[in-house]
């Protein structure tokens, strides 16, 4: 096996001295590539049990469309559902869902190996803890269903790396992300999406209100803020809070009605507009971007920021909360993945909270702050001031 100094460097490189991570790394990838060397680590204990999660890591994403496939058949067919609060035999759960006794033994077995369900005594079946989560929050198995979307996008994913977003059912789907006037969006072009990011907020909405104390302010203006679920989170959260909500004229209708319903109508207020040439109102003393920056270029971020920034008083808080790139495990699962969805969508990407500190600050925004939440797979917030 080659030493590190006998590793060959491309004559592209070969007028720059190549540090020594360098050398180590592709010494070492040339180790893990040799049939000779993984042969080795079968025979030795304690290397086996590190070779053997390796692979285990290595066919979880060779198989990973299994996985996805598996969920979304469960949520289409109802087996989540079926199972809250109740067990079943395989033939009771067939029975119910209308599939053939063999073929839903095969979607229990696959099930439980993923961690979905359990076979909690022989041939009686209940939900485990991911399939617990997956029947109680109406989000997650709507984000389940709306990833067949994104599958269908990504059936030749050469061809969207090297060609970009064309015509995909993603861009389709997130009308503003298509360029023209979004203010001009007819109410039929922005309703799916709407209730997608409604049913979807819960998780992200508990994040944000457990990291940052809205308590201190008088009135939080939610910036893109949809149908108003975090302004009714917050709302419930913060009884003395007033709400305000901008969103695009089609957008803010269904907010209206929807914050109206859930009691919030005296405490509310709502502007039909567009976040990038629109003004927020001059009275809020914190703005929030949810999970707004990521949808968008960087060129319209600043627009945005800067159009924020002529808008909002002196004092005033602006507070960006999404998934952002990062070191922990959570924040790089989101990076990967919502890397790839932008580029399907055609719009956006996974930032670091360095960078969205940066843009915030370029906009004029002072003392931006990183703040970590619970869980970094679901929002980073960074904070800033007016």
């Amino acid at each position: 096996m080659a030493a590190p100094s006998e590793i060959r460097i491309e004559p592209a490189h070969a007028a720059v001295a190549p540090s020594l991570a360098v050398r180590f790394r592709l010494w070492r990838n040339r180790l893990v590539g040799s049939t000779d060397f993984r042969r080795l680590i079968a025979r030795v204990p304690v290397l086996r049990a590190l070779g053997n999660r390796k692979a285990n890591a290595l066919f979880r994403l060779t198989g990973g469309f299994i996985s996805s496939q598996l969920l979304l058949a469960g949520v289409r067919l109802g087996l989540y559902e079926l199972l809250r609060d109740k067990v079943l035999s395989a033939v009771e759960i067939a029975h119910r869902l209308n599939v053939p006794p063999t073929r839903m033994r095969t979607l229990l077995n696959a099930s439980a190996d993923l961690g979905l369900l359990i076979e909690i005594e022989p041939d009686l079946w209940a939900l485990d803890d991911a399939g617990t989560v997956i029947a109680s929050d109406p989000g997650v198995a709507a984000m389940i269903r709306h990833h067949d979307m994104l599958y269908r996008d990504l059936l030749e994913p050469e061809q969207l790396f090297r060609e970009g977003a064309g015509n995909t059912e993603l861009g389709r789907y997130w009308a503003y992300a298509r360029g023209g006037d979004p203010g001009a969006l007819p109410p039929m072009a922005v309703a799916d999406y709407s209730t997608l990011m409604r049913h979807s907020q819960s998780m992200m909405a508990d994040c944000i209100l457990a990291a940052h104390d809205f308590s201190r302010y008088r009135m939080l203006v939610d910036v893109g803020g949809g149908d108003g679920a975090f302004l009714t989170a917050a709302g419930r959260r913060h009884r003395n809070l007033k709400l305000g909500l901008l969103d695009l004229p089609a957008v803010a209708e269904r907010a209206r009605i929807h914050l109206a319903a859930e009691g919030f109508a005296a405490r509310s207020q709502v502007f039909g507009g567009d976040f990038c040439r629109d003004p927020a109102p001059a009275d809020a003393d914190c703005v929030t971007l949810i999970r707004i920056l990521c949808d968008h270029d960087d060129d319209r971020v600043r627009v945005l920021l800067d159009n924020l920034h002529r808008s909002l008083r002196p004092g005033a808080r602006i507070l960006v909360a999404e998934a952002m790139s990062g070191p922990s495990a959570g924040a790089r699962l989101a990076s990967a993945y919502f890397g790839v969805y932008f580029l399907a969508m055609g719009s956006g990407r996974c930032r670091s909270a360095d960078e969205i500190s940066d843009l915030l600050t370029e906009a004029g925004f002072q003392a931006a702050k990183t703040v970590s939440t619970s869980n970094p797979l679901i929002a980073t917030l960074v904070c800033a001031q007016r």
